[in-house]
């Protein structure tokens, strides 16, 4: 009963509706143009909507493109820091094994002039790991500020493993040149000896195959996103 209300209610409202369109008289003298003057006022407004259609388009898509190619160039910029401090890294790595190591051997062990020619050249590798670490975090910077903070953190372990190598040969070079009867030798002898303990759990006092892709690992998620903003332009 409730239904039939309804049904009847709206065609009673549609025919009033129509009843009222009915009534009313358009002026078909709207549509027509008066002279061919008035034809070409309105092609020509016509054209102008379209022009400023097509220039709303054009701007649109050279700020996708422009906003693309800069995405592009950020990930190339990251992508080229990131190899070059990873494989910076990874020769930290081998100079911060051989420094624990040689710790745990003593001075004695190792004619003084052939320790001091390492250091000196540890010393060289270790400026250029904190040269390209400069470098990396600058461009790591820029590309939080555009990709967020996500990003960034997933180069969080690469630079933490990196940063803890040159803690280690840092201590080495002082271990290596204080006096044995200086004070703070024993503040050295403590990072490297925990280092030592830390390499050994690790199984890193050892060079293997699986420490070279290691770096690689920690940075996988890293090297997925840069390669889909790479391919992507």
């Amino acid at each position: 009963m409730k239904s039939d209300w309804v049904i009847w209610s709206g065609c009673t409202l549609l025919f009033c509706a129509g009843a009222v369109w009915g009534g009313v008289t358009l002026n078909m003298n709207f549509f027509k143009v008066a002279n061919i003057h008035d034809l070409f006022e309105i092609f020509s407004c016509v054209a102008t909507v379209a022009a400023v259609c097509l220039a709303f388009y054009s701007v649109n898509a050279w700020r996708k493109q422009v906003s693309a190619e800069a995405d592009h160039n950020l990930a190339h910029r990251v992508a080229v820091a990131a190899l070059k401090y990873k494989e910076n890294s990874r020769a930290a790595f081998n100079d911060a094994q051989f420094a624990i190591t040689q710790f745990k051997y003593g001075r004695e062990g190792f004619p003084a002039a052939l320790l001091e020619n390492y250091v000196v050249n540890m010393e060289a590798r270790l400026q250029k790991n904190l040269d390209a670490r400069v470098d990396f975090l600058a461009d790591l910077l820029e590309a939080r500020a555009i990709w967020g903070h996500d990003f960034h953190k997933k180069y969080d372990e690469l630079i933490s493993l990196a940063d803890s190598f040159n803690g280690a040969m840092r201590a080495f070079f002082h271990w290596s040149r204080l006096d044995p009867e200086n004070v703070k030798l024993q503040i050295f002898s403590n990072i490297l000896s925990r280092m030592y303990l830390d390499f050994e759990r690790k199984n890193w006092l050892t060079t293997t195959g699986e420490q070279v892709s290691y770096f690689d690992e920690v940075t996988l998620d890293a090297d997925k996103i840069l390669s889909a903003k790479l391919l992507r332009f």
